[in-house]
């Protein structure tokens, strides 16, 4: 028996037998010399091409349409995008005409090199766009050389996939049916094949080390999405044990479906508010169709990461009003661009730092090296406010002084009329030690207040964003990170100030209990999260809850506070 570590991308509890396959096949791709006279109609091979993986993208848009919704078919409009980017095109052409060499090589080429830079990128987002880039390549090779591309077909019952990584394309022809887990080496939650997986209702673990030379092909195997655990060959005892769980698993999940329609509130009767966490607006969809209040999180930097130019106001303008007209009537929190640390977006690649987590981030960023660009997207989310119900958010606060000059120019902006003469709601976000010390300085400013767990769980700990995921003893579970959570719920409740915590672990349903038991009444999760932590505040009473929380705040470690709740929790 072994335990693998990794990150989970998709929710879920499965066993089976493990398919490994250590690489992708690849397209066979020719390489030869071209005549001078022959680049003109090289070229327009690679048109027909273009063309001929454009028919194909729109089909696959259609048919994910009608089977898995609009947001997951616009994964395959970005693609489209990619195919007709300009620059590629170009790109491509000029390293026929100068190297003389032939289409195949000239795209097989062109794909690896911009997919090495992306894959290199101090930045999760970016990273993951290099399977697309990847995808759409293979795409186009594939029409050039006629060779049917068979990757993953005829995957028998009860399969775990093990792949170094999975293109989108690739999880879209898997068998629901018959693979019922993926574990890659590569990947992350924002990446398409991701996004896939979660809709497609496929547990998924990322990140797991060397998995596909540490699961030997046929090994069985039990994958737990919840935990982000891998464990190889069990033991009759484990398997008992995890079959139960699953048994269990799927009840409840069948059960959190069916009553997602219902109001969140305890047995007892304590309303709680759940809301989305989004990085686009076409996410905004997922709001109606799990029966959320609103976006409690949009993450606006995922829109501009890759893009080489600043977002200009009317690009931003457009974004926040589509969601707006998504959402109807429902609130909408943007937050303003967290850039910094590990999400330096292309256009501003020079200020990038060598040691960006200790260095400028979030607001401080925004107020100090992109004062520019901030100002611009304050003024495109005053003006989607003048008609929607719309509040700003600021990531990252570290004091009072610095919300203060934040929202002083979000009230200069609002004075001038570009809000219709609206008062923007200005709220912050929690995710340092310095808010913590200066909580009431920033409360006195503040009209909102939200607790981003990942962060504050990472610099209360000293500990690395990725170790909180693989390391037990950096959780938001570690006593010194609910008592700081309680330390600012006691302080907002004092100021009658709303507070909500929109960090991953609002999603996951025990710790969702504990936080309601801690006092917070509003949780902005992940959508698809959002039915079982309904279902498990339902089954439990705000008394029974605030008793949990007392209990474990006496807690003195991650494995105390566990104990707790998996007892209480039962």
């Amino acid at each position: 028996m072994k335990v693998l570590k990794g990150k989970s991308i998709a929710p879920g509890l499965a066993t089976g037998r493990a398919f490994v396959c250590k690489a992708r096949p690849a397209v066979a791709v020719p390489r030869y010399r071209l005549k001078p006279s022959e680049v003109e109609e090289e070229y327009r091979r690679f048109q027909r091409a273009v063309e001929s993986a454009a028919e194909d993208l729109r089909a696959v848009y259609s048919r994910v349409h009608a089977d898995l919704g609009q947001p997951e078919a616009e994964i395959f409009d970005a693609h489209l995008a990619l195919l007709f980017d300009k620059q590629f095109a170009i790109q491509v052409r000029t390293r026929i005409e100068t190297d003389l060499v032939n289409i195949e090589h000239a795209v097989a080429t062109e794909i690896d090199s911009l997919a090495r830079v992306l894959q290199a990128a101090n930045d999760g987002y970016l990273s993951e766009r290099a399977a697309d880039i990847r995808d759409v390549g293979e795409r186009v090779l594939a029409h050039l050389v006629r060779e049917p591309q068979v990757f993953l077909a005829g995957l028998e019952p009860q399969t775990v996939l093990v792949v170094e990584e999975l293109l989108p394309s690739d999880t879209l022809k898997l068998d629901r049916e018959h693979v019922v887990a993926i574990i890659t080496e590569r990947g992350g939650p924002t990446g398409h094949a991701a996004i896939l997986a979660r809709s497609m209702g496929i547990p998924a673990i990322t990140a797991v080390e060397g998995a596909t030379g540490l699961i030997a092909p046929g090994t069985r195997v039990l994958v737990d999405g919840e935990q982000a655990e891998v464990t190889l060959l069990p033991t009759r005892q484990q398997r008992r044990r995890f079959d139960a769980r699953l048994n269990r698993y799927q009840h409840a999940t069948e059960e959190a479906v069916d009553a997602e329609q219902l109001v969140c509130a305890t047995s007892d009767g304590q309303e709680i508010s759940l809301q989305a966490n989004i990085g686009r607006p076409e996410e905004a969809r997922e709001v109606a169709r799990h029966n959320l209040d609103g976006v409690g999180l949009f993450r606006t930097e995922f829109l501009f990461l890759d893009d080489p130019r600043p977002p200009d106001l009317d690009r931003q303008l457009q974004c926040y009003q589509d969601t707006c007209h998504i959402l109807g009537e429902r609130p909408l929190v943007i937050r303003t661009l967290d850039l910094g640390g590990d999400k330096h977006p292309a256009f501003l690649r020079e200020r990038t730092e060598a040691n960006p987590n200790m260095g400028l981030r979030g607001l401080r960023f925004s107020l100090e090296a992109a004062r520019e660009l901030f100002e611009t997207q304050l003024r495109a989310i005053a003006q989607s406010a003048a008609h929607c119900d719309v509040r700003v958010m600021f990531p990252m606060v570290l004091a009072g002084d610095d919300f203060q000059q934040a929202a002083a120019i979000v009230r200069e902006i609002s004075a001038s009329g570009l809000a219709g003469g609206k008062v923007i709601p200005v709220g912050a976000m929690i995710e340092t030690p310095s808010a913590l010390f200066t909580i009431d300085d920033i409360l006195s400013e503040a009209d909102f207040l939200s607790l981003g767990t990942n962060d504050l769980t990472q610099f209360m700990l000293a500990a690395d964003r990725n170790a909180t995921n693989v390391m037990a003893d950096y959780s938001t579970l570690h006593p010194a990170v609910l008592r700081a959570i309680h330390q600012v719920v006691k302080a907002a409740a004092h100021h009658g100030k709303p507070l909500s915590v929109c960090g991953e672990a609002a999603g996951d349903p025990a710790i969702a209990s504990l936080l309601v038991g801690l006092g917070i009444r509003s949780l902005s999760m992940s959508p698809g999260r959002a039915a079982r932590v309904r279902f498990q505040l339902r089954h439990r009473s705000l008394a029974s809850l605030n008793e949990l929380a007392w209990d474990a705040l006496k807690c003195r470690s991650v494995q105390a506070v566990r104990e707790l709740i998996s007892s209480c929790l039962r």
